[in-house]
């Protein structure tokens, strides 16, 4: 790891920071269903299958 590296991960406050270049703001499958993975996960559900075959349900076409 270079030292530009090492001081860009330690000087970001949060994850979000670390994304930039052609993928950021990019629109991808699950943005329809983040709020609701959100809710989900803020309520106790960490458990990332079980979160995918909800998901499913609600017409999610994605893979998990």
């Amino acid at each position: 790891m270079t030292y530009r590296t090492a001081q860009r991960l330690a000087d970001a406050a949060t994850p979000e920071d670390l994304f930039q270049g052609q993928w950021q703001n990019r629109r991808t499958k699950l943005d329809d269903f983040k709020p609701y993975l959100h809710e989900r996960w803020a309520g106790g559900c960490t458990n990332a299958c079980t979160l995918w075959k909800e998901i499913r349900t609600h017409r999610y076409a994605g893979g998990s």
